[in-house]
């Protein structure tokens, strides 16, 4: 039996697949771009449940009108691959149907089921904290994370997951400690990075947040746009804090927009530091009009009812006639 990076169970793999799908798993957990590479493994491996259903969910992250039509192809693929996976694969592409259907009582429900079968199964204990976030469910992400825990002590992601969950619950020392635990087995996990972040800005300690994320600015390489873009932001908020307003416009130009224009999370992320900048006062110039352009596509969004608002707003700034389409 072949195993993930993980140490789970997967059926048999090409040693290229393999590798993509621990590209994928190690990615996703870390927001690095290398999680990308199991596209190409799964169009040339189609008979891979578990490769075909990691594209799949690749495809339903972008958070977009297309997305499931866009998983479709790899949903298929791994369900019809599913008499030769493991149960863990299938497990897995019950998930993937669930969320293409949007049948979200069902996805989670698959997801415990797979945590409490597979607890090493992280790829799926991250998804779900992904959806009860988007459901404002702070507690659930706590609950799914500590479940994590306990076979995952040697895994600093999964202490990044902790973290991130105890601060949305309002747990800061809790939050503060999961995160260096996590920085001190691995200094790049920007999830923990951003965890503690938000817990230097919550508190107020605004120079030590922006010491420690300008410190850590070294280890943001390979990351994917989202991550890249929103580690940024939030030192562009520590900078907002100290009056650096030259400062702040500089890393929107340079770092927090323009990595991947079409991308939901990079422009929900421009939206919402434009309206930061003009709540304390600062002139921002043209740069309404040009995030506009981009976000005229969405004027028919209403994928994540956050991002639509912020969609809204960007628009609105923008004087662009999509805002009141949507």
């Amino acid at each position: 039996m072949q195993r993930d990076c993980l140490s789970n169970p997967v059926g048999a793999q090409r040693d290229t697949t393999l590798r993509a799908i621990d590209d994928f798993i190690e990615g996703y957990l870390a927001y690095e771009t290398r999680a990308e590479r199991i596209l190409a493994a799964a169009d040339a491996d189609p008979g891979s449940c578990v490769a075909n259903v990691y594209a799949g969910v690749l495809w339903m992250l972008l958070e977009a009108p297309h997305a499931a039509r866009s998983a479709e192809k790899y949903l298929a693929a791994a369900e019809r691959a599913t008499p030769r996976a493991t149960r863990r694969e299938q497990l897995n592409a019950a998930v993937l149907r669930a969320w293409v259907d949007d049948d979200m009582a069902r996805t989670l429900q698959l997801c415990d089921s797979i945590s409490d079968e597979f607890p090493r199964d992280l790829a799926m204990a991250k998804l779900q904290q992904y959806f009860e976030f988007n459901r404002g469910n702070s507690p659930a992400m706590l609950r799914i994370a500590l479940k994590s825990a306990a076979a995952n002590a040697d895994v600093p992601y999964v202490h990044g997951m902790a973290a991130f969950a105890y601060e949305q619950c309002h747990l800061l020392d809790e939050a503060e400690s999961a995160a260096r635990t996590a920085l001190e087995m691995r200094r790049k996990e920007p999830w923990a990075q951003h965890a503690l972040a938000h817990v230097y800005l919550t508190r107020g300690r605004i120079d030590q947040g922006s010491a420690f994320l300008e410190e850590a600015a070294d280890t943001w390489s390979g990351l994917n746009s989202f991550m890249l873009t929103h580690i940024w932001w939030h030192l562009a908020l520590f900078y907002l804090s100290q009056g650096r307003d030259a400062k702040v416009l500089e890393l929107y130009d340079l770092h927090c927009w323009g990595v991947a224009k079409d991308c939901s999370q990079d422009q929900i992320g421009a939206v919402s530091l434009l309206a930061r900048l003009e709540i304390a006062g600062i002139d921002v110039g043209s740069r309404w009009l040009e995030l506009g352009a981009h976000l005229a596509a969405r004027a028919h969004d209403t994928v994540q009812p956050f991002l639509t608002l912020l969609y809204l707003y960007g628009l609105a700034r923008a004087g662009r006639v999509e805002a009141e389409v949507l």
